[in-house]
C-alpha cells in the first residue's frame, strides 16, 4: 500500500525498490492524495509499465492526509479480497530486496503457531539515512533508544514502537482495524494497538532505508540528552505542547480501541486496566509507570509528570495535508 503526496523527488527509487523485492507474489496498490508536482505522472507511468503488478486506486476525497489515504488503501485491499497479507509503504524510503521475504517468513511462523485466526503484525528495524541515502545510523531502534522486541501490548498504548513502512499484517488485522476511528493517531500506531489483541513480532534487522530529508511528516528523532536539551532550549513551549497533546491523543485512542474490541466480542480488559491507571492520581501511577511508558527513562518520567491523570481535551484533528 503506497500512499503518496508531492513525493516526486524520491518516489522513483522507492517504487524501483518495491518492484525489486525477492518475494515474488505481491501487488503494489498506490493512492495519491492530490499531488501538484510530478507524482501522479510517475504513478501512471509505472501502472502502464507494470499492469496488474502496479495498480492505481485514487481516493474518493483527496486532500485528507496520510492517515485517510492509507485507510482508503486498506479498505480497497480488504474489498478486493485478493491479499492474504498487507504492507505499508512510504513514498520517500527505499526497501532492501529481502524486506518482504523476511517479514513473510516471520508472519508464516506467527500464523502456524496459532495466530491464523488472530490479528498478526510483523515489523522490523530500519536504517536511518539522509536525503542522499548516506547512513546516519544503522538502527532506528538504537538511534531513538527503544527496544521494540521488549514492547508489550500495554506499553504500546502509550508509546508506538512500530514504524509503518516496515509493517506486514494479516487479513484478520486489516478487518479488525477498519474503519480507522477518529481517535486513531496514525494508521501504523492504530494497527499496532489492534494487534495487541493477537500476535506481534519484531525482526531486529533493518529492511528499509528510512530517508530523512527535512520535510518528513514523521521521522527519526535523536533522543540523546544533548539533542533533547537543544530542543527544550530552542522550542520549549513547542515541546511541552506536543507532549501534552500526545497524552490526550493516547487516552482517546485507547478508548477507541476498547470500544472496537468490545464491538467485536474480544477481550478488552487490558485496555480497561490501562485507562483506569491513567485516570488514577499521579502518585498512584508511580509504581506502574515503567510498565506503560517505554523508552529512555527521561521519556518515561516526562510522560508521568506532564500527561494529565484524566485527559479531557477534545481529539486533535489530523492535518488535512501530509507534507
Amino acid at each position: 500500500m503506497l500512499a503518496t503526496y508531492n513525493g516526486a523527488a524520491y518516489l522513483r527509487p522507492q517504487i524501483e525498490s518495491l518492484l525489486a523485492q525477492d518475494y515474488p507474489d505481491f501487488r503494489v496498490l498506490a493512492s495519491d492524495d492530490g499531488s501538484t508536482d510530478g507524482t501522479p505522472a510517475i504513478l501512471v507511468e509505472y501502472a502502464q509499465r507494470f499492469p496488474g503488478r502496479f495498480v492505481l486506486t485514487p481516493p474518493p476525497r483527496p486532500g485528507q492526509g496520510a492517515l485517510r489515504n492509507f485507510e482508503h488503501l486498506m479498505a480497497t485491499c480488504l474489498a478486493q479480497d485478493r491479499a492474504r497479507w498487507f504492507a505499508f509503504a512510504d513514498q520517500d524510503d527505499v526497501w532492501l530486496p529481502n524486506k518482504l521475504a523476511l517479514c513473510a517468513a516471520r508472519m508464516q511462523a506467527l500464523e502456524s503457531e496459532g495466530g491464523a485466526d488472530l490479528p498478526c503484525l510483523v515489523h522490523t528495524d530500519l536504517c536511518v539515512v539522509d536525503a542522499a541515502q548516506r547512513i546516519v545510523h544503522p538502527s532506528l531502534a538504537r538511534y531513538e533508544g527503544f527496544d521494540p522486541a521488549a514492547a508489550t501490548r500495554e506499553s504500546m498504548l502509550s508509546v508506538n514502537q512500530v514504524t509503518g513502512c516496515t509493517v506486514l499484517g494479516n487479513r484478520r488485522l486489516l478487518d479488525l482495524a477498519l474503519p480507522l476511528p477518529q481517535a486513531a493517531i496514525m494508521h501504523d500506531w492504530w494497527c499496532a494497538v489492534v494487534a495487541g489483541s493477537g500476535r506481534r513480532a519484531f525482526v531486529p534487522l533493518a529492511t528499509v532505508h528510512y530517508r530523512q530529508h527535512g520535510a518528513n511528516h514523521i521521522g527519526a528523532r535523536n533522543r540523546s540528552v544533548l539533542a533533547r536539551a537543544r530542543r527544550v532550549l530552542f522550542d520549549g513551549a513547542g515541546v511541552w505542547r506536543r507532549v501534552h497533546q500526545l497524552g490526550a491523543q493516547t487516552w482517546h485512542q485507547a478508548q477507541a480501541l476498547r470500544q472496537r474490541l468490545r464491538e467485536r466480542g474480544l477481550d478488552d480488559r487490558y485496555v480497561a486496566e490501562y485507562l483506569r491507571w491513567r485516570a488514577a492520581p499521579r502518585f498512584a501511577q508511580l509504581p506502574g509507570y515503567r510498565r506503560y511508558y517505554a523508552g529512555p527513562e527521561l521519556d518515561r518520567l516526562s510522560r508521568w509528570c506532564l500527561w494529565r491523570a484524566w485527559p479531557t481535551e477534545p481529539i486533535q484533528p489530523i492535518p488535512a495535508v501530509d507534507r
